[in-house]
């Protein structure tokens, strides 16, 4: 995704690649990424905020609907 220009985006916008990685900004204003993972398989979540208790800045897991719902959640709460 380093390929992609975040400078555009808008809180509360996010795209996807035709891969099905996802890049958006949180309604916060922060850096939301959904990416496959290299090494084993399934997806990655991050978020570029401290993590707080309420809400993790990273998620791992190995299904596309949780992978897409973590988005969702850090897009709206991040």
């Amino acid at each position: 995704m380093s390929d992609t220009d975040t400078s555009a985006l808008v809180p509360g916008q996010s795209t996807a690649r035709d891969n099905g990685e996802r890049i958006g900004r949180s309604q916060a204003g922060h850096l939301v990424l959904m990416r496959r993972r290299v090494v084993e398989p399934g997806f990655v979540v991050t978020v570029d905020t401290p993590q707080r208790p309420e809400l993790p800045s990273e998620v791992i897991t190995t299904g596309w609907a949780h992978a897409n719902a973590a988005f969702d959640r850090l897009m709206r709460e991040g």
